[in-house]
């Protein structure tokens, strides 16, 4: 049985209503590529009742985007382009938030219709519960 995602809900690291509404009703029509900065939390913060074993925050956040890309993969159409760690800063100032990432995820999407699609699936929303006990923060940005 799947843990309600609302359970250890972050808001931090989820859109607003009115960045959903933004993403839905603003923009060009055609593919959207989604850039993903992520911080993993050390050790994954899992709600008790969660039932789920000690991991770290990096795979806990494995476990989503098994989901996003596999399990709702026909609704989404999602193409992962890019993904792997930050490695240095090169231009900017090393240390801070802003600069401060774990991993980049590129993700197309064939339309905003199609990210937003697998935003709303059941079993997307159940596999939120792994997004938020393994991010400590997150930045998600709209690219063309």
């Amino acid at each position: 049985m799947a843990v309600p995602s609302h359970i250890n809900l972050d808001a931090s690291i989820d859109p607003t209503r009115d960045q959903v509404r933004r993403l839905r009703d603003h923009g060009r029509d055609g593919p959207v590529v989604m850039m993903n900065l992520l911080k993993f939390r050390t050790a994954a913060a899992y709600p008790p009742e969660a039932g789920m074993e000690p991991c770290s925050g990096k795979a806990a956040y494995d476990r989503y985007q098994h989901a996003f890309t596999v399990a709702v993969g026909a609704i989404s159409q999602a193409e992962v382009i890019y993904d792997g760690p930050c490695e240095q800063v090169f231009i900017g100032q090393p240390g801070t938030d802003a600069s401060d990432w774990d991993k980049l995820l590129l993700v197309r999407y064939p339309s905003r219709r199609h990210f937003l699609a697998m935003m709303a699936d059941d079993g997307y929303r159940d596999a939120l519960v792994h997004r938020y006990a393994g991010l400590e923060r997150t930045l998600l940005i709209q690219c063309g």
